[in-house]
């Protein structure tokens, strides 16, 4: 009887998988740390680059590829855990790719917007079971303790405030040197669960804003309650075929 393989991040690493293979494993090795010994703490706490990588690169990457594999567009994924001015490698076939619509290969860089106190938030969560909220989270000066008061937020503060994350990600990813054909995946994590008119509401501030983007495109996906969205930049064409 064959046993399932143990996955890490050497699965992945510089290894060409085909896109949906790809998200398989991706959602295969959370299942893997989630079934370990303190895997919800694991996952929580991030304490090893394996969980790090995982909920910061890896998912995102997948829910993007799953967003654009399709008829005409089959693709493969190559991710690296370098220090190089990408996350991953994006290697598109088929139809859509023979006519000029999509690029032959893309880079992926990813980022994630969120609040500097969401790290604490998890980390409440897990030792007391909750806190009140990002905004009503600091730290004790003399102990070092982590306080949580309770924050009341406004109707349409939870918009607002990813809106000014994900801008704050626009501005400093766009201002570094990305390799021609780079697509940009922002990971947003809301100060809360975030409603359907809330999340629309937060992407319109985020494209009145009006900023250059110098990505090919910017994904936009928020994994908890499954929003996505994607932001055009500068988007070089190839040639039209004629049709025959």
């Amino acid at each position: 009887m064959s046993t399932k393989r143990h996955l890490d991040l050497s699965t992945f690493d510089g290894r060409l998988l085909n896109g949906l293979d790809f998200c398989r494993k991706v959602y295969d090795l959370l299942d893997q740390v989630r079934g370990e010994p303190d895997g919800i703490a694991k996952l929580r706490l991030r304490p090893t680059k394996k969980e790090k990588r995982l909920i910061e690169e890896l998912i995102p990457i997948a829910r993007y590829v799953q967003a654009r594999y399709r008829e005409g567009r089959r693709i493969k994924v190559r991710w690296l855990s370098g220090s190089q001015h990408y996350d991953a490698i994006l290697l598109s076939s088929g139809a859509l790719v023979e006519h000029g619509e999509v690029p032959k290969k893309l880079f992926l860089e990813v980022t994630t917007s969120v609040h500097e106190n969401e790290y604490l938030a998890r980390r409440l969560l897990h030792e007391r079971g909750g806190s009140f909220g990002v905004k009503g989270i600091s730290r004790d000066k003399k102990t070092g303790d982590i306080l949580s008061k309770p924050h009341v937020h406004s109707n349409d503060e939870l918009a607002t405030d990813l809106a000014g994350q994900i801008l704050e990600r626009l501005r400093v990813k766009n201002d570094k040197p990305y390799p021609p054909g780079t697509v940009l995946i922002i990971n947003c994590i809301p100060n809360g669960l975030i409603l359907d008119s809330e999340w629309k509401d937060a992407i319109e501030r985020v494209t009145n804003a009006r900023l250059h983007l110098g990505f090919r495109e910017v994904f936009l996906v928020e994994t908890v309650m499954s929003h996505s969205m994607t932001l055009y930049g500068h988007r070089k064409r190839g040639p039209r075929r004629k049709p025959k």
